[in-house]
């Protein structure tokens, strides 16, 4: 009997080591979890460098009170993270990539008509980079003596893939 038990006891430890090492080097953000997933990675970026993260996203550029310009991927979400302007947002990477990266489309219309992509890849490091990007009113007027920091970090693009149709993706996600 306690052979048994202990036998048992040894496939139950095994099964749980390799359970909690198998899945956990991948991460594959589908519609149901982009918002959740994502913001948990931004959220605590260390836990989740080197691992493969996939994702759909569309093209977006930020362009700082600088003048600097990163090309984004990302998905419209609810206020709270990433501004303090209490309007809806975006949530995704900075994106770092040897190749073309479709330019973004209708970029200021709220339109699911945008330039889709499927991107593959890491984060770089957990690094923050944070963006100084204007504010503006209720009114939707730029207020230049305020700009809000927004915080976004790096996503190392190992393959990426231009969606033709993305009428089946959420432009805004939500819980």
């Amino acid at each position: 009997m306690r052979r048994a038990l202990l036998i048992v006891l040894l496939i139950c430890l095994s099964a749980l080591f390799f359970a909690s090492c198998g899945g956990s080097d991948r991460y594959d953000l589908t519609e149901e979890t982009f918002f959740y997933g994502m913001t948990t990675m931004q959220m605590y970026p260390e836990e989740y460098v080197g691992k493969a993260i996939s994702f759909d996203c569309f093209t977006y550029r930020l362009t700082d009170v600088g003048g600097s310009s990163y090309l984004c991927g990302v998905r419209k979400c609810s206020s709270g993270y990433g501004c303090n302007c209490g309007k809806d947002t975006i949530i995704g990477f900075i994106l770092d990539y040897e190749g073309a990266i479709p330019e973004p489309k209708n970029q200021s219309e709220d339109t699911s008509d945008k330039a889709w992509i499927h991107v593959e890849g890491t984060i770089a490091s957990a690094e923050k980079e944070e963006i100084r990007i204007p504010s503006y009113d209720a009114s939707g007027v730029a207020n230049p003596n305020a700009p809000e920091t927004v915080v976004f970090y790096h996503f190392t693009v190992v393959s990426l893939t231009e969606i033709a149709d993305g009428s089946g993706l959420a432009y805004y996600v939500s819980k």
